[in-house]
């Protein structure tokens, strides 16, 4: 992510000598296999299609992958020159970690409920809720997966917002299960690198001023092990290639 901003060699090993060419792309290094996969999986977003896609080039297909002493050059480097820069100063943008921090692992609240601005307090008289103007607004946590629903409440309910407000501080639930990001990670991440990518996902947090973001700590950054209530779980076996995070091989 240019000089000030190294994601892909922090922790990098000596780099490896270039292996003997193989005749033909067949598709054998299943590189073909997890284009078709990335383009028929409906939860990429533009951004998380657009960095696993570069990724998985570079590592399998690059012509430039090696320098002239046929040493492996660092993917990172070589996406931060392909997906380049922007902005005027010293400190201008990176792409590439505008890329990584769009597929940071993390939990998503529904805008819908946010938007309603209708009171959700249970009328007593009849059946259903308020409906009147909103004037204040909380939140419910779901007790099994920790996800947040908004509350609206209009001047006539406060008391109902200000109970929901106290049991929610008595209870805050548990940590909410991912619901974005991860998917850089279903890809491409080897066994062991966990750790790995959750620094450079930290790292492109840092450089787009987000000191609050962490890694998620009751699961992981891996969205196809997140579970999600009312989806079948993941392919367990998926079409993937493995970027190293440590050297930037291409683990197959």
């Amino acid at each position: 992510m240019g000089a000030a901003l190294h994601l892909a060699h922090a922790h990098q090993a000596p780099v490896k000598k270039r292996r003997p060419k193989r005749t033909g792309n067949g598709g054998g290094d299943g590189y073909d296999a997890l284009v078709t996969r990335v383009y028929q999986d409906p939860r990429h977003t533009p951004e998380s299609r657009e960095l696993i896609l570069l990724l998985a080039w570079l590592s399998a297909r690059d012509p430039n992958r090696y320098d002239a002493d046929g040493n492996l050059i660092s993917w990172g480097k070589r996406a931060s020159a392909i997906l380049g820069e922007y902005g005027p100063g010293p400190r201008r943008g990176s792409r590439f970690a505008d890329l990584l921090y769009a597929d940071r692992p993390r939990y998503e609240t529904e805008r819908d409920g946010w938007e309603q601005h209708t009171c959700a307090a249970p009328m007593i008289r009849r059946a259903g809720l308020c409906g009147q103007h909103a004037v204040g607004n909380d939140y419910t946590v779901d007790p099994v997966t920790g996800w947040r629903t908004a509350a609206w409440y209009c001047r006539r309910h406060e008391t109902w917002g200000n109970a929901l407000r106290a049991q929610r501080h008595e209870n805050p639930g548990p940590e909410p299960i991912p619901n974005a990001g991860g998917l850089v990670t279903s890809y491409l991440l080897a066994e062991g690198q966990e750790e790995a990518w959750a620094r450079l996902y930290k790292r492109a947090a840092d450089w787009k001023r987000d000191r609050h973001w962490e890694p998620p700590k009751g699961y992981s950054i891996r969205a196809d092990d997140w579970p999600t209530p009312g989806r079948e779980p993941a392919d367990p076996a998926p079409a993937r290639l493995r970027l190293a995070a440590v050297d930037g091989e291409l683990i197959r």
